[in-house]
């Protein structure tokens, strides 16, 4: 194995071997330590039983995992290496007393502890190499470590608990859109009602945004009856109730019979509450009442000698008007009618 040349700690130069042994001696098994180092210095003490075994007499360490970084929470470095070594109790082990017996396993105990010692302090005091490990966080006092002690970017994702960082940890506006990932904010993400006009950019919602029969009555801005009317160019959909204001709309329409002089019925009627014969007249009375007489009735007659008859409106109120065949009524005859002008009451 490569080491160092020190007598209390070896280098293995680096992490693939899983069994290693090595060569000082200590007194006792708790004496012996092992510890991972990154190439930028970072290091972390494994624990015997979680991350590897000990077998003392045989000098040798073996790792208990896939690997000597598989454990999630030790950092992953690719050129760590891993160093064994010993850090000896200066609690006094052997208690001489006035008058005993001294045997040579109480000497070389004695003097073993004095050795090993003496040369982790001073083979040590140069860099530190082993002393700053033996600092587990049972030495470390509640609250010691402050800011100001932790290294900038020494707090990486592995050393943070998963949930750790939770929302009274995050200053005001600090999650920017740079912090989120693409796709990161879903529908899951996204309160009920929480996009509101103010937060959908101009132009954003596009056609195929929009699912199938989608867009009703109910979500457009429709023409009202005068811009209807006037011809409007205020903006304005134009819907199926609205249509009839149109002035290029008919107001009235249908096909009246005069197949005799009280002939009164009629098809195909629109706006025409009912029809009333007077010999060859017949009256057509509106469902809904135009605003003045102001209006157009065009006439057409139909049926077997239709030709020879003119027929011509005598009178016309806003309720209704009449129609005169002039002539006589005759069996298949009818007259249409359509109204223009004017506009519903």
């Amino acid at each position: 194995m490569p080491t160092n040349g020190l007598s209390f700690y070896e280098i293995q130069v680096s992490v693939a071997p899983l069994s290693i042994n090595f060569a000082f001696d200590a007194l006792t098994a708790d004496d012996i330590s092992v510890v991972v180092i990154a190439t930028n210095d970072t290091r972390l003490v494994l624990e015997e039983g979680t991350h590897y075994s000990l077998d003392f007499a045989n000098k040798t360490i073996t790792c208990l995992l896939s690997s000597w970084t598989a454990d999630p929470y030790l950092p992953i470095y690719p050129s760590s290496d891993i160093r064994i070594y010993r850090t000896t109790s200066v609690l006094p082990l052997i208690d001489f007393k006035p008058g005993a017996v001294l045997n040579e396993g109480d000497l070389d105990t004695a003097y073993k502890q004095g050795l090993f010692a003496a040369q982790e302090m001073v083979e040590d005091a140069a860099d530190t190499g082993a002393g700053i490990q033996s600092v587990t966080s049972a030495g470390i006092a509640d609250g010691a470590v402050i800011s100001d002690k932790i290294a900038d970017d020494a707090v990486t994702t592995i050393k943070i608990d998963d949930g750790a960082v939770t929302s009274t940890k995050l200053a005001t506006n600090s999650v920017t859109a740079f912090q989120l990932a693409a796709t990161s904010v879903d529908s899951s993400k996204l309160v009920n009602n929480s996009v509101i006009t103010a937060k959908i950019a101009d132009n954003a919602v596009e056609t195929a945004k929009i699912a199938n029969a989608n867009v009703t009555q109910a979500k457009v801005d429709k023409a009202s009856q005068s811009e209807m009317e006037s011809q409007s160019s205020t903006d304005g959909v134009v819907t199926p109730d609205v249509l009839k204001y149109s002035p290029f709309s008919p107001r009235c329409y249908g096909s009246v019979g005069v197949a005799s002089d009280t002939d009164e019925t009629f098809v195909n009627g629109y706006n025409v509450a009912s029809v009333s014969a007077n010999n060859a007249e017949r009256t057509i009375n509106f469902t809904e009442d135009l605003d003045t007489v102001d209006y157009v009735v065009l006439l057409t007659i139909k049926g077997t000698g239709a030709a020879y008859n003119a027929p011509s409106v005598v009178s016309k109120a806003t309720s209704g008007f009449v129609i005169d065949l002039n002539t006589t009524t005759a069996s298949g005859r009818a007259i249409d009618f359509v109204v223009f002008g004017s506009t519903f009451a």
